[in-house]
């Protein structure tokens, strides 16, 4: 019992560090930075600190098998670099809004994913927390502009590929391995990916104040030893589905950083969305026994 409370805990430290992360992008989008540009330098700026990490540690080292090399190279490519560009692509066609409601499908796809093709059972806790979740991002989406195509499918695509990360962190082995070690090598994959993306569109623009790199510097810190890290955690202490399912506090936090920060009105509609997420989030933790 205590190793899946320390699950959960991972789980919601992760989501609030990510919900966190719209505080910073502004900040460092205000001082010359732009999305591609902020998705390569989360993903590069840490290294040096994960290499310390890793190499010190004896038992775990940097050394990988062939197998393992092929794993992350795919992992880190098709679902975490994917999942980055995808959604920050979509931002350009359709409201940021209705973008994160889509990516938050990914609880009902990785449920979906383990029912239909391995065969595993979902509880009525877990059918009922995924409902939940995914009425209170509804609700917590404000947007009443019509959808783009191209926006919807770059959102859902992130959603997608977001769903495959976790299956396959879960599946093929890789969330055995020492959590600093797996985030470097996904941040290397990852960073790899979209530095060659920023180059192909000419996206890629380092002429930033000191603020805005300090700003960088720290989300990439905080992203790659509290989320991610935490993140693997989760799913390796509490399985890949209910993690799904609680990461959905993460726009939760961002809205209400927006609120006491930037002063943004948080309406009724808001509130349901906050009560509705925070209900899936109790009774996936305290009621859910698979």
């Amino acid at each position: 019992m205590f190793e899946k409370l320390k699950g959960y805990i991972a789980v919601v430290i992760s989501a609030i560090v990510f919900g966190s992360m719209p505080l910073m992008a502004k900040t460092v989008y205000q001082e010359g930075g732009n999305p591609v540009t902020l998705s390569f330098l989360r993903f590069f700026l840490v290294l040096p600190v994960l290499i310390y990490f890793v190499n010190r540690n004896q038992k775990v080292g940097l050394k990988l098998t062939r197998e393992e090399a092929k794993k992350l190279l795919l992992v880190g490519t098709l679902g975490y670099g994917t999942t980055a560009l995808t959604l920050y692509m979509s931002y350009d066609y359709i409201a940021s809004g209705i973008a994160t409601t889509l990516h938050f499908a990914y609880p009902v796809l990785v449920i979906l994913v383990y029912v239909i093709m391995f065969k595993e059972r979902a509880s009525g806790i877990k059918l009922l927390s995924v409902s939940l979740a995914i009425i209170g991002m509804m609700f917590l989406n404000d947007s009443e502009a019509n959808i783009n195509l191209v926006g919807f499918l770059l959102a859902f695509g992130s959603s997608v590929a977001y769903a495959f990360y976790i299956v396959y962190l879960d599946r093929s082995g890789l969330k055995s391995m020492n959590s600093l070690k797996l985030t470097l090598y996904l941040c290397v994959m990852a960073g790899g990916m979209i530095f060659l993306f920023g180059l192909f569109t000419g996206t890629l623009d380092f002429h930033m104040s000191p603020l805005g790199w300090g700003v960088s510097a720290l989300l990439s810190v905080l992203v790659a030893f509290l989320g991610v890290s935490f993140f693997q955690i989760g799913v390796a202490l509490i399985g890949p589905q209910k993690t799904s399912i609680l990461s959905t506090f993460e726009p939760v936090t961002s809205i209400i950083i927006g609120a006491l920060l930037f002063n943004e009105l948080i309406s009724g509609r808001t509130i349901a969305g906050f009560v509705s997420i925070l209900a899936a989030v109790v009774l996936i933790t305290a009621f859910d026994r698979d």
